[in-house]
């Protein structure tokens, strides 16, 4: 397994010196690291380096999740050198910070995408988040599910534009399979939010059928259909699969897993609900 050297934790601290206290902190939190205690600075006073010393302090390292957690703040970075060399952005200035980025991470075990710039633990195994047992148990055939799961494995570092793309095919598989299992019609055109309404409706998850002693929870499921047409904005802003003027360059691993995350928590509530025995859709009056 990759380790997170002294030499390894030192690369981060000295690269983020220069970078604005906003971005650190937008870096770690939306990668799901939390500010951790105050640190003794050693007589070091800078204080963006005091910041990531105590972001650093938030991580787990004997977790495999916050292990993940903490890959990912490498990638995002690395990937952020790698893109602006290559673009010509600073090149002269930014080569020798790249080239010394790579070998001290694969000195420490890691492996860095020759391309994408993506940082990986290969000891690690895959750390995007797949749907329980439980999700698929209802379908006859789950490939079309599976083979979205193997693509956002494949894709949330090296192509975070093409996770997006799949994130929201995943959603619309999945209301599709919830529609033919309960033996309901759906159109060839349907647009996602239409088919994201009609499988909440098929599995009595639709918010407006909860009654009114569940107010917290049909403010969650309302939530969740806003999760499903937040994938689509953003996937039709940065996915792969229209064609654009330009490309979307701020697109970074870190907001693929965002989108890849939503996606999971909507298509595993809807898979799990339909293959529940004792789910309310089975007691719903027909």
């Amino acid at each position: 397994m990759a380790q997170f050297t002294p030499k390894v934790r030192r690369l981060l601290l000295d690269y983020l010196t220069g970078v604005p206290t906003r971005q650190i902190e937008a870096l770690f939190e939306d990668n799901g690291i939390s500010l951790g205690p105050l640190q003794d600075d050693g007589g070091d006073t800078s204080v963006r380096r005091g910041l990531v010393r105590r972001y650093l302090a938030g991580v787990n390292l004997s977790s495999i999740e916050d292990r993940a957690k903490l890959t990912t703040v490498f990638s995002d970075v690395m990937q952020e050198i790698g893109l602006r060399s290559k673009s010509g952005d600073g090149y002269y200035e930014l080569q020798p910070v790249k080239d010394k980025w790579i070998t001290t991470l694969t000195q420490a075990g890691f492996d860095v995408g020759k391309w994408s710039y993506a940082v990986t633990d290969p000891m690690a195994g895959p750390n995007t988040p797949s749907l329980s047992a439980a999700a698929l148990v209802a379908l006859d055939d789950p490939s079309a599910i599976l083979d979205h799961l193997n693509r956002l494995a494949d894709t949330v570092d090296s192509d975070p534009r093409l996770a997006v793309s799949t994130a929201k095919a995943l959603i619309e598989s999945t209301a599709k399979c919830v529609l033919s299992t309960r033996g309901l019609p759906y159109s060839s055109t349907a647009k996602l939010p239409a088919l994201v309404n009609e499988a909440q409706t098929a599995l009595s998850l639709a918010p407006k059928g909860v009654s009114d002693e569940d107010k917290s929870l049909r403010q969650v499921l309302q939530s969740l259909v806003s999760l499903t047409q937040g994938v689509t904005e953003i996937r039709n802003k940065v996915g792969v699969d229209h064609g654009a003027e330009s490309v979307p360059t701020w697109v970074r691993p870190r907001h693929a897993r965002l989108v890849v995350g939503s996606a999971h928590v909507w298509c595993g509530l809807m898979l799990e609900t339909l293959a529940d025995p004792e789910a309310p859709w089975r007691k719903a009056p027909k």
